[in-house]
């Protein structure tokens, strides 16, 4: 009969698949893990407990779905926002934004059906700039939230000027408007107008860009004499002969030359009125924005258009920035903003197509390509239902703009609607099925972009499919995701290091619905918050909650957080700790000035301590569990696996520990002891930082099971674990 002492140096493989059981040979195996629940692997290979949840405050409504969403001004001013059912309610540092003494509140224009898409995902896609966050939804217009003070914010339609205009007329029918200014009628020669153009912009061009002469130097002009010159129209303010200087403002009056005639400038050939009654299909009333060219006024025009979003047609589903311009998109449309001037869709800047202009593209595929995401960097990445793209300058020597973009397919493995994640340089997305995650960056060796599957070594762990994601940088670079069925997991990804982990993080009766991340308080760090859908008392109840601090060298004991939707009191020695209605009849895991305390459970919303606490922290119990792959050490004859083998002792460096259990299945797990002498009775021991010797109980077996866990509101790290075994030649 053989021995081994093998050791587990490295937890940085994560959960892998229960395919990869009989795979020694896979690099990941010997750093990867059976079962890692409520651990978190670190890129350097320990495994770290993860801290608990803070309860931060019950959502408005329990009753109804809710959503996080996240703004972001600067490091150390963030916010996290609740939408719900017609309403906005706001987090920041860690608390909720009240006025007076109750939430801070505004109204949405997005009821609770609008916030959720058929899929389980968040139906709003936004992007935030400065004090600003733009909004879509993809059924109605998009809206513009904004900040002006910490209890002052507003949410309204976005108001383009102009928006985008969608293809311009070829049939024969036309359109005149009544006049070039002010409250005009719009009169069509067939059916035109519809009842879901009330609102909405629509576009006016000359009948004939040649009706108005061009402007020519050293020309005689009477006075109000018209000329088009750089595209637009100009209307003589004087008698004379024309100077040198080609007439090109775009507002206001300008000579030409010294000597020369004043022009006024009318209008770049085109205009827009907001329409704002239909009578009938063949009329319509409004108001001009723009000025109306003569030229639709006195004779009706073919050349019209209507407001590319609306109703009928759709909205954008898809909103970023990218290049200085603001991006919307719906189905295979981009639309791109004027360069730096967001709310300017105009195709034309002074009757000219330049660099700045505004743009549309389409992708053409041979599959139908519905625009799911967009995710900016040094090029534009785009997530569609067959396949992904790249959007960028066709030419790299000019600016981006209409003249100079190129949309070109990546890949088919189709997106899912996800909003993906920017980890590192690379962009996570899910694909369609929402079973998979890939992770799309560029590489030099194929020129072009690659999306690896990083579900690949489990793709049992995102079982009933992914339905959002929030990349936490700080502390541990782990890309959070919620299942279909409320389950959080984590991908611990740094490729730099090779680390690919998945874990799982089940809240004990939690159903996880919507994350966000933002910068702590302090910028230090980065905070997950979440909403997590409980049944308390046979009643539903969702409550918002962050991820508290981890552990560190710094961390004094009592300020632990080890448990979910904790609370904590801090104060005079008390017995009685009150304020936990919140989960009445729940039993809780205790932690008191350091140590922890017997469970409780809560009654009439407070629980009972043994002795008094000065700083006491409740909540609901958050276990964690590691267990390895099943260990390879050899044997005289070759491998272990599938020979019989009984483990005498394991040996697990631990760092900054306090308790934990280990056993060889889940219903035989013993307590972890290292508590010292010099430790007097009645004071919380300190983390324990060493090796950690059990005297294993397990049985002769074909498998060695290893199982470390966490059975208290306090921290542990697993660094290695060093089992030794006998191995049975005879099988």
């Amino acid at each position: 009969m053989g021995k081994a002492s093998p050791i587990v140096t490295s937890f940085n493989g994560g959960e892998l698949s229960p395919l990869l059981y009989g795979r020694p040979d896979v690099a990941k195996y010997g750093a990867g893990c059976q079962l890692m629940s409520g651990f978190i692997p670190l890129t350097q290979g320990p495994a770290v407990t993860r801290p608990g949840f803070v309860f931060g405050a019950e959502v408005k409504d329990s009753a109804t779905r809710t959503w996080l969403m996240r703004f972001v001004f600067s490091e150390d001013d963030a916010y996290v926002i609740e939408a719900g059912d017609h309403y906005l309610r706001f987090f920041a540092n860690r608390g909720q934004v009240v006025s007076g003494a109750s939430p801070y509140e505004i109204a949405s224009p997005y009821a609770a059906a609008d916030l959720t898409a058929s899929d389980g995902t968040l139906a709003l896609r936004y992007v935030g700039t400065g004090d600003e966050i733009f909004i879509v939804n993809g059924t109605s217009a998009p809206q513009l939230l904004a900040r002006h003070a910490a209890t002052d914010w507003t949410i309204g339609p976005l108001q383009c000027n102009p928006p985008p205009f969608g293809d311009t007329n070829t049939t024969t029918t036309t359109v005149q408007a009544s006049s070039t200014t002010g409250s005009v009628t719009l009169v069509a020669s067939a059916a035109v107008f519809r009842a879901s153009d009330v609102g909405t912009y629509f576009y006016l061009q000359e009948a004939d860009v040649l009706a108005i002469e061009q402007w020519e130097a050293g020309k005689s002009i009477t006075l109000g004499a018209l000329r088009r010159s750089s595209g637009s129209n100009y209307q003589a303010l004087n008698a004379g002969t024309t100077g040198t200087v080609k007439p090109t403002h775009t507002e206001g009056a300008a000579y030409d030359g010294d000597g020369g005639v004043q022009w006024q400038y009318l209008d770049s050939g085109y205009g827009w009125v907001k329409i704002t009654t239909v009578t009938d299909s063949t009329h319509a009333s409004g108001t001009v924005v723009s000025t109306v060219p003569d030229g639709a006024v006195t004779t009706a025009t073919t050349r019209w258009a209507r407001q590319a979003w609306n109703d009928d047609d759709g909205w954008p589903t898809c909103v970023t920035f990218f290049r200085e311009r603001l991006v919307f998109a719906r189905d295979s449309k981009l639309w791109f903003s004027v360069a730096g001037d967001f709310l300017n869709f105009s195709y034309e800047i002074g009757g000219q197509v330049t660099l700045d202009a505004a743009f549309d593209r389409t992708l053409a595929s041979d599959t139908v390509a519905t625009i799911r995401w967009l995710s900016p960097g040094d090029v534009l990445l785009i997530g569609a239902s067959g396949n992904e793209w790249s959007c960028a300058e066709a030419n790299q020597q000019e600016a981006f703009g209409p003249t100079n973009c190129k949309a070109a397919p990546q890949s088919k493995y189709g997106s899912n609607r996800v909003a993906p994640a920017l980890v590192g340089g690379e962009t996570v997305f899910v694909q369609k099925s929402g079973r998979k995650a890939r992770a799309m960056s560029f590489r030099f060796e194929s020129d072009g972009f690659e999306s690896p599957d990083v579900t690949v070594y489990a793709e049992h762990i995102t079982k009933t499919g992914i339905t959002g994601m929030a990349y936490q940088q700080e502390p541990w670079g782990v890309l959070w995701c919620t299942r279909a069925d409320g389950l959080l997991i984590g991908l611990t990804l740094n490729r730099e290091q090779n680390a690919m982990a998945w874990h799982r993080h089940p809240l004990q009766g939690g159903a996880v619905e919507s994350i966000v991340c933002i910068p702590s308080p302090s910028g230090a760090r980065d905070d997950l918050w979440a909403i997590v859908r409980y049944t308390i008392n046979g009643t539903t109840r969702r409550y918002v909650a962050y991820l508290a601090d981890e552990d560190t060298e710094d961390t004094d004991q009592v300020d632990w957080i080890y448990s979910d939707m904790a609370a904590t009191y801090r104060g005079a020695p008390a017995t009685t700790i009150a304020g936990l209605d919140y989960l009445e009849g729940q039993t809780v895991w205790v932690h008191v000035d350091g140590a922890r305390h017997p469970d409780r459970t809560i009654t009439g919303g407070a629980i009972e301590l043994q002795l008094a606490g000065s700083v006491v922290t409740v909540g609901l119990p958050s276990p964690a569990y590691l267990q390895p792959m099943d260990l390879e050490g050899g044997s005289a004859t070759g491998t272990a696996m599938g020979k019989t083998k009984r483990a005498h002792l394991v040996t697990v460096l631990l760092r900054r520990a306090s308790g934990g259990i280990a056993g060889a299945s889940m219903d035989a797990l013993g307590e972890l002891v290292y508590r010292t002498p010099d430790v007097p009775m009645g004071e919380a021991p300190p983390p324990f930082t060493g090796y950690a010797e059990i005297e294993w109980d397990g049985d002769y077996d074909l498998a060695l099971p290893i199982i470390i866990g966490k059975d208290r509101p306090q921290p542990m790290t697993v660094l290695a674990i060093m089992p030794q075994y006998q191995v049975s030649e005879g099988r």
